[in-house]
């Protein structure tokens, strides 16, 4: 299976249509009809369905397009780091972070790292931790930023020392707004919003100590924001790190610290047996580099 044939089928998928495709492609129509033909025939499924104006993919087209643009996305990225030579730091490091607090310190050690080495440029994708995870075992990010418990062991990592506060957010005319900070009898029965990570609801559900019940937890969301936006339409109290999700409170809502309190760091990992470019083996050195981290 050529790389060429994947771009082909890339450009059909997103154009539903083969004639345009073939048009962008400059190459005529019978011709890629053809080519899609064999890659049918060669992994032995029906990528499309076909009809009188438009081209749809299958469900086994759909898988097929996410693993093409994958293999896509990794060879234009090798190919960029063949192209960077040693001798000057030049290239793009691909971050994952969640939406973390600790994003804006990232911000300033990228500004100093780029006040150094101006040729290089950085690529953030805001993702969750699971998503991270798989893309650095895939190879398609550099490096994540994430909150401790690090799911999996396999990693090297550099520790942010600042630290990620948990705090419990609820409608501002919710009767726990009337006290200062939340302590874990408060939540005693109170329908919960928590976390899509299974580790941090462990964190959570330990520090409630053993005034949690499962059937609280009326909705887990993978995204803090999201899972705060929930509150607003009275689903329950969400429990965990807010993250930026502070920063857009409405007048709607209010935030309560935890008492004990409850945080954890953020670290920056990578894979330590996947191949790394020279921009993103200069990025580590230089975090390493840092006393305040």
């Amino acid at each position: 299976m050529e790389l060429r044939i994947l771009r082909y089928f890339l450009a059909v998928a997103s154009e539903e249509n083969i004639s345009r495709a073939a048009r962008m492609l400059h190459i005529t129509q019978p011709t890629l009809s053809r080519q899609l033909h064999d890659l049918e025939t060669e992994l032995g499924v029906q990528l499309f369905e076909r009809g009188s104006r438009h081209i749809t993919l299958t469900p086994q087209g759909l898988l097929f397009r996410r693993r093409a643009r994958e293999i896509i996305e990794l060879s234009d990225k090798a190919r960029q780091e063949l192209i960077c030579g040693c001798d000057e730091i030049k290239g793009t490091v691909v971050i994952g972070a969640g939406e973390l607090q600790s994003v804006r310190k990232l911000g300033l050690y990228i500004k100093e790292f780029r006040d150094l080495h101006p040729q290089v440029s950085f690529e953030l994708i805001t993702s969750t931790a699971d998503q991270i995870r798989s893309q650095l075992d895939q190879g398609l990010l550099d490096l994540g930023l994430m909150v401790e418990p690090l799911p999996g062991q396999n990693y090297e990592m550099i520790r942010f020392l600042e630290t990620e506060s948990y705090a419990a957010v609820m409608p501002a005319d919710h009767p726990l707004t009337r006290q200062i900070c939340i302590r874990p009898e408060d939540l005693a029965g109170v329908p919960l919003i928590l976390p899509g990570r299974e580790e941090v609801r462990k964190t959570i559900i330990s520090w409630m100590q053993g005034y949690y019940e499962d059937s609280q937890t009326v909705l887990i969301s993978n995204l803090a924001f999201n899972g705060i936006q929930m509150v607003t339409a009275g689903l329950g109290v969400f429990v965990g790190i807010p993250g930026v999700g502070l920063d857009l409170l409405s007048g709607e809502l209010e935030t309560r610290s935890l008492q004990p309190a409850l945080s954890s760091f953020s670290d920056i990992v990578w894979k330590p047996d996947v191949p790394l470019s020279t921009a993103a083996e200069a990025f580590i050195r230089f975090l390493k580099e840092k006393g305040d981290l």
